[in-house]
């Protein structure tokens, strides 16, 4: 009997153990982007991790969807692979405020595509960053990044968004999470100013002092002076009274 539940135990902690393995690898498996900053409209670069291919296919090329809080982006050189940028005209709110035509509008990035010079195996992964300003908003906002995954044998939309409080999606899209902005500098400018304001004052005050001090009596050096002089006229006193002595003998 105590054999068949140690039997049984041990089975239940090795079906356990493979949910657990196999939850982790699926989550591992996906197409996921780390920042080098997550502050609101702060400057960023994200890199791309690209663990596999679809389904034991070789990834022959990656398209990353840029959201329209975003303008302008980046992508860093990867020499296994060509890069192309798709954009679309673009007027800014502030533009559009002063009548801007649009023939002086500016162009949006809407997508960058990586397009391997030799697949990339299902079993290999590669790294891709993009750089960009993060959009202004409120801590936990989320950025979302979507990627489309193209093999030699089908393809994988990285496009499903997280919900809170639900399981994680089956391809859920590559995101950046803000956080708050980084406060600003201008009360330290303020205080730097003042500062700077405050040190002519502050030396005009210092120079005032030394000139005070020099301006009145040193009355230790004068006694000193005057003790020199006495001892000098007592020394030659000494000295002619020694003199008249010697002549007189």
């Amino acid at each position: 009997m105590q054999k068949r539940l140690a039997v049984g135990s041990a089975a239940t902690v090795a079906v356990a153990a493979a949910i657990v393995l196999g939850t982790a690898a699926s989550a591992s498996a996906h197409v996921e982007a780390t920042s080098t900053s997550t502050a609101a409209n702060s400057y960023t670069t994200a890199t791309f991790s690209v663990p596999h291919g679809c389904d034991g296919s070789p990834t022959t090329k990656l398209q990353f969807h840029v959201p329209s809080s975003v303008i302008e982006v980046t992508p860093t050189v990867n020499p296994n692979w060509d890069i192309t940028k798709t954009t679309e005209p673009y007027t800014s709110a502030s533009a559009a405020s002063d009548d801007e035509s649009t023939a002086d509008a500016g162009e949006r990035v809407t997508s960058v595509t990586y397009t391997a010079k030799t697949p990339l195996p299902a079993d290999e992964r590669d790294t891709f960053s993009l750089s960009f300003s993060l959009p202004d908003g409120k801590a936990g906002d989320v950025v979302s990044l979507p990627v489309t995954q193209t093999c030699e044998q089908g393809s994988t939309e990285w496009d499903q968004a997280q919900k809170a409080g639900q399981a994680e999606p089956e391809h859920p899209a590559p995101s950046i999470t803000l956080t708050a902005a980084s406060a600003s500098t201008d009360g330290d400018d303020d205080a730097a100013a003042a500062t700077d304001d405050d040190a002519p004052t502050a030396a005009a005050a210092s120079s005032s002092t030394t000139g005070a001090s020099a301006s009145e009596p040193d009355l230790v050096g004068r006694f000193l002076g005057l003790g020199g002089l006495v001892l000098g006229a007592a020394g030659l006193v000494v000295a002619v009274a020694a003199t008249r002595r010697r002549s007189t003998k």
